[in-house]
């Protein structure tokens, strides 16, 4: 007779750098807030989830209007190299974006 058996580690297909993200327009905020986390993971699964939805020029500006800009910059002195890093990435694939480049001049 077979027994179930219920293991402690994750399956090969999770990636524990993937944030779940929220649907709609509830989505950058909700990163947002887990930039400003205390928890290391939870930042930088949202910087992951950050990246990919970055490639977007809709959502560069709604992370703009949400505020992300403020909470990339506080990131960038994190004592955490990967979280460095892939602030640096996210900042750089919003400043390529027209929208991006707009918005730097208008907060000035």
């Amino acid at each position: 007779m077979a027994h179930a058996r219920i293991s402690m580690y994750l399956p090969l297909d999770i990636n524990p750098t993937q944030a779940a993200i929220a649907y709609g327009c509830r989505a950058l905020p909700k990163l947002n807030e887990e930039l400003q986390s205390e928890d290391l993971l939870t930042r930088q699964k949202a910087l992951m989830a950050l990246c990919d939805l970055m490639h977007d020029p809709e959502h560069v500006y709604v992370a703009i209007d949400t505020g992300c800009l403020e909470s990339l910059k506080a990131l960038l002195k994190d004592n955490n190299d990967m979280v460095r890093i892939k602030t640096t990435e996210v900042l750089y694939i919003m400043a390529t974006h027209n929208v991006g480049r707009n918005s730097n001049r208008k907060r000035r």
